[in-house]
């Protein structure tokens, strides 16, 4: 898992930086996704959350969370470790990290904030089918909320939110996650490029059951950042430097931003 250790190198030349974004690295679309606008039924959402919640579940989303945050666990166990999760949809990262660290005899309360009220009460569902008592969900702008300058979370988590963010909105993101993270905090997304959008044209094709999942699963391999690009973002949040920061990849096509709190 590199470290973030200096500025993402600008040493390629125009051909080089041409032939990569053409070969290698589409252009970043930035064509909405369907799930961004406005004025969907209960039934459109439940049904394309269960689809996400399935492919985070079976490829890869839920364990490079889980594989990121593990080492920050305490040896002890304590009453609870708290997790904020960051435009966090019908919460089943949250959710899943839950009931695995359970078995780890370690009891986590989550705070999830999503900006949509129908997708809030999917979350609540959720949280009540699994039987987890230690759940509150808030429907609240993350860039408006008014956020408690002395409260903060030992974890805090934002997944496959950054693709739907301008590079304006990820860094506010960031500042706001690193201040509020007591101990980590983790940013899970796609890494763009045309290997990753034929694999989830393909994938979505495959085992996605609604029309949602399968338009706006490419679209969001399109829309999400690169490697060097995400490590740009960390660099412009300009960040504590008491927060450490690495990069890791995932299977398909999977990308975490970790920060660390040393101190």
């Amino acid at each position: 898992m590199p470290s973030i250790t200096q500025p993402p190198r600008q040493g390629l030349t125009p051909f080089t930086t041409s032939f990569r974004r053409t070969f290698l690295v589409p252009p970043r679309s930035q064509e909405s996704e369907w799930l961004d606008q406005p004025g969907h039924s209960r039934e459109t959402l439940a049904g394309n959350f269960k689809d996400i919640a399935f492919l985070n579940r079976w490829f890869g989303g839920w364990n490079l969370v889980d594989k990121c945050l593990r080492p920050f666990l305490p040896a002890a166990k304590p009453a609870g470790i708290t997790m904020l999760d960051l435009a966090s949809g019908a919460a089943d990262l949250p959710l899943a990290l839950g009931r695995r660290w359970q078995k780890l005899g370690i009891s986590l309360k989550i705070t999830a904030v999503d900006i949509d009220p129908a997708i809030v009460e999917l979350a609540r569902e959720a949280a009540q089918q699994a039987k987890f008592t230690h759940f509150e969900a808030v429907a609240a702008d993350i860039f408006e909320y008014s956020w408690p300058e002395d409260r903060r979370y030992d974890f805090v988590t934002c997944s496959l939110a950054f693709h739907h963010f301008s590079p304006e909105m990820c860094v506010e993101t960031l500042r706001l996650m690193s201040r509020l993270a007591g101990r980590a905090f983790v940013v899970n997304d796609l890494r763009r490029s045309w290997f990753g959008w034929f694999g989830s044209k393909l994938l979505t094709l495959l085992v996605a059951r609604h029309p949602f999942t399968r338009h706006d699963g490419p679209l969001s391999v399109l829309r999400a950042y690169t490697t060097s690009e995400l490590a740009a973002l960390a660099f412009q949040a300009g960040l504590d430097p008491s927060i450490r920061l690495t990069i890791r990849r995932g299977p398909f096509s999977r990308l975490a931003l970790v920060g660390e709190r040393l101190t």
